[in-house]
């Protein structure tokens, strides 16, 4: 065919072969078009061109343009293709849509309507400039989520090169870790009104920064254990309230405050429970039993506790010496005796000398007659230096 222009109307034609637009001007009747016809160009094996410049136009009013095929490919030259109105789309393939510079192997864009009775899908609706743009699922259910994925242990990222926040608008489930990279004096922050006085803050601003706290979670009735994390071997953990505000422990809870190592304080340790007061608890203290006589020496190495003294006399106006020998004791420690049960009170005056590790008890009758009393001695270390 040679013709200018070939002119299709509603009845349609078939054609055995290729029909090459880069040689004829394809119109429809327009009359036809606009009471609701259909242009249906049948091609048994070939195909339509377009030649370089060359626009293929369809204003079909209200019928349809239906490119269909039952095995067949429809292919479009390339460059810019521009849709005047909706464009929509009924298949139920994996590559329902494939977009990409090879289609459908590896797409840019892929949309898979493969699933049975497919009822989701994704709504990504615009707006004006500054009002962001919304991307909501579509479901015929009233409840449906949202999974995004990387492939295999790829990694999702979230405002990877824009600059602004990411707001959280609904609680978050987390399965698995949450891991975030800042340098930032609020890298963290949780509360009400969100940085603005937080209920919780992370300050990672510190150059070098290498150290944190662990929370680590136990069986019920196990405990919680909060402890420093550090790129050293060994770390300080400070807590602080805030100006002249008070660090309180155990507002709520009935159990002790146990301390499993030594306690320093800057400015004095006091009590103001007008029963408790400040000292030992069951499990500092001991007893022991003087063996022989009352300067046999005995053993006992806690920082209270009772000496059960030997029976044998003890001559009036006389004193008798003993050793403690006791690892809890320090050369400049303040050790102190009295005289607890058993035999007669008032009669007995006591002394202590304090050394590393030991102290030498010293035991007078104060009356003129010989007593033979197994008296008990209670005794306390108190912890002192001299500078």
């Amino acid at each position: 065919m040679r013709h200018e222009s070939y002119v299709v109307g509603t009845e349609g034609y078939t054609f055995d072969g290729d029909l090459d637009l880069r040689l004829y001007r394809v119109s429809a009747d327009k009359a036809a078009f606009e009471a609701g016809g259909v242009l249906v160009l049948d091609f048994t094996s070939g195909r339509v061109k377009l030649g370089a410049g060359v626009s293929l136009e369809f204003a079909v009013g209200a019928g349809n343009f239906d490119m269909s095929s039952s095995t067949g490919t429809f292919k479009t030259p390339s460059g810019q293709h521009s849709f005047a109105g909706a464009l929509t789309i009924t298949s139920a393939g994996a590559n329902a849509l494939a977009v990409g510079a090879n289609g459908a192997t590896n797409p840019v864009l892929k949309i898979d309507a493969s699933t049975a009775s497919v009822a989701t899908g994704v709504s990504v609706k615009g707006a004006a400039a500054a009002s962001r743009v919304a991307v909501a699922v579509l479901s015929s259910g009233a409840n449906e989520g949202l999974d995004i994925d990387a492939k295999g242990s790829g990694t999702i990222r979230l405002g990877n090169a824009s600059t602004g926040n990411i707001a959280l608008a609904r609680p978050v489930d987390v399965t698995g870790a949450i891991l975030g990279t800042s340098a930032g004096a609020q890298a963290l922050a949780v509360g009400l009104a969100g940085a603005t006085n937080p209920a919780l803050e992370v300050d990672a601003s510190t150059a070098s920064s290498a150290t944190g706290v662990r929370v680590k979670s136990a069986a019920a009735a196990s405990g919680v254990a909060v402890s420093a994390i550090s790129s050293g071997t060994n770390e300080n953990l400070t807590l602080d309230a805030k100006g002249s505000g008070t660090i309180t422990l155990a507002t709520t809870s009935t159990g002790n405050i146990v301390a499993k190592r030594a306690l320093v304080a800057d400015l004095g340790i006091t009590s103001i429970g007008p029963t408790a007061g400040i000292g030992y608890a069951t499990g500092a203290g001991g007893t022991v039993t003087q063996a022989t006589n009352k300067s046999t020496a005995v053993t006992l190495s806690k920082v209270c506790g009772t000496i059960v003294m030997n029976g044998a006399a003890l001559a009036g106006d006389t004193t008798v010496a003993f050793t403690l020998t006791n690892t809890a004791i320090a050369v400049d420690d303040m050790v102190l005796v009295n005289h607890d049960l058993t035999g007669t009170m008032g009669a007995y005056s006591f002394g202590v000398t304090p050394a590393a590790g030991s102290a030498l008890v010293s035991v007078h009758n104060n009356t003129a007659g010989s007593l033979s009393e197994a008296i008990q001695l209670r005794f306390v270390v108190i912890k002192a230096v001299v500078a």
